[in-house]
């Protein structure tokens, strides 16, 4: 599928590369307004889980049938209708802390408690649908004109990752790849159940590397790779014991990647992996991370969220725009293959490695 093609020509082509975390995703939802208002990058495909897949599928089918402005409309308007109402009054402001953190209780007992969603919600109601429904223009990013999109789905009877790109795809498939199984029923898709896509595929990349449209590949992540210490109190268990079941599939992908290159190196084998270029923004600083959570919808905390990611986001194209095309800029064997990982003090760049020599810099 092409987008665009004098954007294309015009500007660098980049694939995105989208993880999901519940509200996290509206921090994506500010990097890619700043890549999306970006005279320099071009969005040629993307794939994404869960909200990376609803940020992705919002994106595609805006570029479609618009521009970039429309796309950017679009985002902010899903994220606006995401949040819940503003608190306009005295009473609201003061209230507001205590509604939080009776909506995260609420959230944190559903997530750990023995009761299923098929007792709580017998009927299968999953207010994403009519969300998604109203803001994705499912038959824009299925036509030709659409940057190539990759959204990711668990099945629940075998475990595997299933990617379903944009001919096959649905507002059920959205929902799927959001579907947390402690909150909603699995969504049947052609007969099979699938469950929410990071827990095998958080974002899928080989399908953008094999894939069309851009060969330099940008890594949106939401999960951190690592806390100063390990939790102690039965919350930070709980979200340290998520953040690394979802970060999980990324981590063995990226280090499947290191492989094969070291494998390709040699032979003689012209592979596409050696040809990608790949890069990062995020995760959210850690100070950010601790102070709210997944399930929080609150308009005041979805635009720190979005001012955050768009910050992270312009950092980005200040450094490395220069660099995509030419070389890559994530070490991936410091970051995700070596037990003595980068600390990401700046978490939109790899600062450690600009400042090395990069043995892929001289490469063209």
């Amino acid at each position: 599928m092409k987008y665009n093609g004098s954007s294309l020509r015009t500007r660098k082509p980049v694939g995105l590369a989208l993880q999901g975390a519940g509200s996290w995703g509206a921090y994506t939802w500010g990097v890619l307004d700043a890549l999306l208002a970006s005279r320099s990058l071009a969005i040629a495909q993307l794939s994404g889980t869960s909200a990376g897949a609803i940020n992705a599928a919002i994106v595609a089918g805006a570029l479609a049938s618009g521009s970039a402005k429309r796309a950017r409309d679009a985002l902010r308007s899903f994220w606006l209708d995401v949040a819940y109402p503003t608190n306009a009054t005295p009473a609201g402001e003061v209230w507001a802390p205590v509604e939080r953190a009776w909506r995260e209780s609420i959230g944190a007992w559903l997530l750990s408690s023995g009761t299923s969603p098929y007792q709580l919600n017998p009927l299968g109601i999953n207010p994403l649908r009519e969300l998604i429904a109203r803001h994705v223009d499912i038959d824009a990013l299925r036509s030709e004109a659409a940057p190539r999109l990759y959204v990711t789905l668990t099945n629940v009877k075998t475990g595997l990752p299933h990617v379903v790109g944009n001919d096959a795809m649905t507002v059920d498939v959205l929902v799927a790849s959001a579907c947390l199984p402690q909150l909603f029923q699995a969504v049947e898709i052609d007969g099979e159940p699938y469950w929410d896509g990071g827990y095998s595929g958080n974002p899928a990349l080989w399908p953008m590397i094999h894939g069309e449209g851009a060969r330099d590949l940008i890594v949106v992540q939401l999960v951190p790779d690592e806390v100063d210490a390990a939790p102690t109190d039965a919350t930070g268990i709980r979200r340290r014991v998520s953040e690394i079941v979802f970060n999980s599939s990324l981590i063995a992908e990226m280090q499947a990647i290191s492989a094969m290159r070291a494998l390709a190196e040699r032979s003689d084998n012209d592979v596409g992996i050696v040809d990608t270029r790949l890069h990062r923004i995020g995760p959210p600083s850690s100070t950010l991370l601790m102070s709210g959570s997944a399930l929080e919808r609150s308009q005041q905390w979805l635009l720190q969220l979005y001012g955050e990611g768009r910050a992270a986001a312009r950092r980005f194209i200040a450094r490395h725009s220069a660099h995509i095309g030419v070389r890559e800029t994530l070490d991936i064997k410091r970051v995700f293959a070596n037990q003595q990982r980068l600390k990401m003090e700046q978490p939109a760049n790899e600062d450690a490695f600009d400042r090395r020599d990069h043995p892929l810099a001289v490469m063209k």
